[in-house]
């Protein structure tokens, strides 16, 4: 019994890890650009997406340099080539919201967002990917709302 359901819970993992596949984004959340230590994760699947239109939700969010969050906007921005794109600039934070390609009949979206620390060296950063049937940014928009 034990072996099935450490077979079922590499199984999972490995489908969860796998909805971001193809971006370049995928890099963090492998742990290659900051190490998963210094990240707080959260995944969630099920019922609790099911108002959104949502089937799968991914954020990490954590302090990270400026040459690390320079290599991140270079990622985001190459994913959102030939997609529709959302940026929000101001003194304290950047955000991006990218609707990336669809994939096995799933709508994909990826938020980035960049906050000023107390320690100027430091940006505070996280990263979301969703994916659903919600049909666009500006309705995923609406329902988080």
């Amino acid at each position: 019994m034990k072996r099935v359901m450490m077979m079922f819970l590499m199984l999972a993992a490995a489908l969860s890890a796998s909805a971001q596949k193809g971006l370049g984004i995928d890099e963090l959340f492998e742990g290659r650009i900051v190490p998963q230590e210094r990240m707080v994760e959260t995944r969630v699947r099920g019922k609790t997406l099911e108002k959104y239109q949502l089937t799968y939700y991914r954020s990490v969010r954590f302090d990270a340099s400026e040459a690390e969050t320079q290599r991140l906007r270079q990622l985001m921005d190459d994913d959102s080539r030939g997609c529709f794109v959302s940026v929000y600039e101001s003194n304290d934070v950047y955000t991006q919201k990218v609707q990336v390609a669809a994939r096995e009949g799933k709508n994909r979206f990826l938020c980035y967002q960049e906050q000023r620390t107390r320690k100027k060296e430091l940006r505070q950063v996280t990263v979301i990917y969703m994916e659903g049937t919600v049909a666009s940014l500006g309705q995923l928009e609406e329902l988080l709302k």
